[in-house]
């Protein structure tokens, strides 16, 4: 129905408060009748665009008032008028309420108020007057609902029916149905007239359906706007009459051309009241399944991706529910529930799946992955959907055919089976002994290395696997402190040189004094030999003037012929020797001396490397013994129990022993055996961090990938970089570290000038060790493959988008066990990782083993 907008006679349009804020009321009909609503809108200009002001309160008295919401609205002018810019802002918000009348008579619209801060509108009161629309006498509406009490959940047809029997121009309804809140309506198929109806504070669409019938000789135009309803709660609706005032022809009349035009009037037409009777669902008698599949005519199909798998394979799972009832809201019960899939054969996904309706069909597809675990399993069973029937007013069950299987099992194998390394098989030999190496061949296992590593290097370590803090650094300070010293010793020969000067002319003078010659004939040369200690220890200000002079005159005179020197001449001798002869630069020995200090302390704080336990011999014994009696059994289910015996004690052994990696390789064969593709890829990829090169690792992981799911990311394969970089592949990183520390350790010992004629040559060869050196300890400080390194353990995890069991999924199926991630984020409970090809989300902590321990 078009309407224009018209002021309400009588309403004051100013307001009360300041001038530049202004308030107006509005409504969208040019009349008001009584139980018909209109809209009331309040137009607030003069406001700032935010905040928004909140809706003043309005009731009006013997009306129904629902609030509809607020429309902002903002325009903007600028004018540019001789160079100079202006620009005008006008924001305004509307307030729009629908109003129904209870009867005819005048009411009064209160005075609102809008507030925004400091500023504020008030409108002057106002009122409008509801008169009663004329009743038709040929135009007729009704309701129709079901005849019986329906039932929360169920979809329910409700029609508003109306006949007419003259020409219409417009028409409103007022189905007072529309109006409850808990009840749901379904959006029409697309295609189609529809017609909206007011349904609280906002509006439904239903399809319109037209026909003409004839009633006592009266022909009339039905039209039908029928609805699928659903109730959300119990109780008793008693519901109102339905109305619809229509502007029909009343007579014609000619127009100011003389031309003829009809002339319309308001009519109304009133239906029943009627009473809907919603009841609770039953709780005697519902199945552990049911969920929420309320309707008639349910069924459910199963459909497989394939029907030939081993286990551990995922299957696709195609489930399709049909039935009359809401299919939209339609949960699948749980797989591994009662009446679905047993748990002891299959796995399935702990995430409900998502399902997508289609219309045309009357149908919900779910797709859901589960995984075989047994080889028991023969078939898929009949998967049951409980429902309730709320014309039979009771719990029904529908059940899907089955889906046959075949899952390959392991081919039977006995003692003849078993070979020591070595040695040729032995018939009748219930199992090999425990010390003796295995190796088994299972159908289910095919083309994987089941052999058992040699009992002497089970626990051999490899080498480099052990390095310690303290060993490493000597391979650095070692030949540094060296160097130091031999540098030092360089640096100082001068100085010993020069002391050897001092100490012989010292000599030079003691003998001299100590020569009893005369003082004449002595001294001059005890001055000779001053002169020579003091220009050896450099020292030229050492020897008094008086004293030379005291020397001279001795040397010259005549009386001193036969007498020696005097007491107090040979005392100042010997001062002037002694202050000579110290040695008066000590840095050198110092400095090396503190060198060597400061590396001494450092390796006493270096903490030592931690001890590796020892294993218990005789724990290691039984699991060998465990898991060759595990390749003997013939039986499949305990065959598996063997293996997982003696997983368990593989891994007891190994968490002591994380260097041995024939012992992680023995691990991750036994986890395989059991059916724990996760602990065997988490042993095998521990293997390879301490020995890269280890080849039943390489092998063993290599077919696992292999049969992992197509759909499934798998690590790169060796690239380009990775053989020019050939020995990142073949050493750990501890290994690495040692072979750079040997490699600093000889490129120093090149550098240091042991010789000067092949000091040049030393120093070119020691360029290639500097290089090994960089690389090998580059490459290892940069390593981060093993500490981010983690392996799925739990079997159908989802990765999620967020660290919340709620969360959306972030890869599309869930992930088997085995799967092997990079750890980019750890919380208390989950982590963030990342999948082979960069997809990344959460994972629950408690399933994720890392590989660097």
């Amino acid at each position: 129905m078009n309407a224009r907008a018209f002021a309400i006679a009588g309403l004051a349009l100013g307001c009360i408060g300041a001038s530049a804020q202004s308030l107006r009321l509005e409504v969208d009909t040019e009349e008001i009748h009584a139980g018909l609503p209109f809209v009331l809108s309040l137009s607030a200009s003069g406001f700032e665009e935010s905040p928004e002001p909140a809706a003043p309160e309005l009731a009006i008295e013997g009306s129904t008032v629902t609030y509809l919401g607020m429309s902002p609205s903002v325009s903007r002018q600028i004018q540019i008028v001789n160079g100079e810019r202006s620009e005008w802002k006008d924001v305004t918000f509307v307030y729009r309420w629908r109003v129904q009348p209870d009867r005819a008579g005048r009411y009064v619209v209160p005075p609102l108020t809008v507030a925004q801060g400091v500023r504020e509108a008030v409108s002057r009161a106002a009122s409008f007057e509801a008169t009663d629309a004329e009743r038709a006498t040929d135009m007729f509406v009704r309701m129709l609902l079901p005849d019986r009490p329906v039932w929360v959940g169920e979809t329910f047809d409700a029609v508003v029916e109306w006949r007419i029997a003259r020409d219409v121009e417009s028409y409103e309804f007022v189905v007072p149905l529309f109006d409850v809140e808990h009840l749901r309506f379904e959006t029409p198929p697309p295609g189609g007239r529809t017609v909206s109806f007011a349904a609280g504070t906002g509006d439904v669409d239903l399809p319109m359906q037209r026909d003409t019938v004839v009633e006592d000789g009266v022909s009339y135009t039905r039209l039908r706007f029928p609805a699928r309803v659903s109730a959300g709660r119990p109780g008793t609706l008693d519901l109102p009459p339905v109305r619809v005032a229509a502007r029909l022809q009343s007579g014609t009349y000619r127009d100011a051309f003389g031309f003829r035009r009809s002339r319309t009037a308001l009519f109304e037409a009133r239906g029943e009241r009627r009473r809907l009777v919603v009841r609770a669902l039953p709780e005697a008698g519902r199945p552990p399944g049911f969920v929420n599949a309320i309707g008639t005519g349910f069924s459910i199909d199963v459909a497989a991706s394939r029907s030939v798998v081993r286990v551990g394979d995922p299957i696709e799972l195609t489930v399709v529910v049909r039935g009359d009832g809401d299919l939209e809201g339609l949960s699948l019960p749980r797989l591994d529930g009662s009446g679905g899939l047993p748990p002891e054969y299959f796995s399935v996904p702990d995430t409900p799946p998502f399902g997508v309706v289609d219309e045309a069909g009357n149908a919900k597809t779910f797709d859901v992955t589960v995984r075989v675990r047994s080889a028991e399993a023969s078939e898929i069973p009949p998967v049951a959907l409980s429902y309730f029937d709320p014309v039979a007013g009771a719990y029904a069950t529908a059940q899907s055919r089955p889906v046959a299987l075949a899952v390959r099992s392991g081919d039977v194998i006995g003692a003849a089976d078993v070979t020591a390394a070595g040695a040729p098989a032995e018939t009748g030999v219930a199992a090999p002994a425990p010390n003796a190496p295995v190796v088994a061949s299972t159908g289910s296992l095919l083309g994987a290395d089941m052999s058992l590593s040699a009992p002497a290097l089970t626990l051999a370590p490899a080498w480099g696997a052990r390095a310690s803090r303290v060993p490493i650094a000597l391979l650095y300070v070692l030949p540094l402190l060296g160097a130091a010293l031999h540098f030092a010793w360089m640096r100082t020969s001068v100085r010993r040189r020069q002391g050897r000067e001092v100490a012989r002319a010292r000599r030079a003078v003691e003998a001299e004094l100590a020569s009893g010659a005369p003082a004449r004939e002595a001294a001059p040369r005890v001055l000779r030999a001053l002169r020579t200690l003091a220009a050896a220890a450099g020292r030229e200000d050492a020897i008094d003037s008086a004293l030379a002079e005291r020397l001279e005159t001795t040397s010259f005179d005549p009386s001193a012929g036969r007498a020696p020197l005097d007491a107090e001449t040979v005392a100042a001798v010997r001062d002037v020797v002694r202050e000579a002869g110290a040695r008066r630069d000590r840095q050198g020995a110092t400095g090396v001396l503190a060198i060597a200090l400061a590396c001494g302390m450092w390796l006493a704080s270096a903490e030592p490397a931690e001890a590796q336990s020892e294993a218990s011999p005789d724990a290691l014994a039984d699991a060998r013994e465990t898991y060759g009696a595990a390749l003997a059994e013939p039986d499949r289910v305990r065959r598996t129990r063997l293996f997982a015996e003696a997983e368990r004690g593989f891994r007891a052994v190994a968490a002591q022993r994380p260097d041995a990696p024939d012992l992680l390789v023995d691990w991750g064969n036994a986890a395989l055996g059991a059916g724990d593709r996760g602990r065997a890829v988490l042993g095998w990829r521990r293997a390879l961090a301490v020995d890269p090169g280890n080849e039943r690792a390489h092998r063993n992981l290599a077919w696992v990938r292999d049969r992992a799911p197509i759909w499934l990311p798998r690590p790169a394969a060796a690239g380009a970089l990775d053989s020019l970089l050939f020995w990142r592949g073949r050493l750990s990183v501890a290994q690495r570290h040692w072979v750079g520390a040997g490699a600093f350790a000889l490129a120093v010992a090149l550098w240091i000038p042991w010789s000067r004629r092949r000091a040049k040559a030393l120093r070119r060869l020691a360029v290639a060790p500097l290089v090994v050196w960089a690389t090998a300890t580059g490459s290892a400080v940069l390593s981060t493959g093993v500490s981010n390194a983690g392996v799925l353990l739990a079997d159908g995890a989802t990765l999620r988008s967020a660290d919340s069991v709620g969360a959306p999924p972030a890869f599309g199926n869930p992930l088997p066990s085995g799967t092997e991630i990079t750890v980019l984020e750890e919380r208390p409970a989950w982590v963030r990782a990342a999948l082979a090809d960069g997809t990344q989300g959460w994972l629950p902590a408690s399933g994720v083993g890392r590989v660097g321990t």
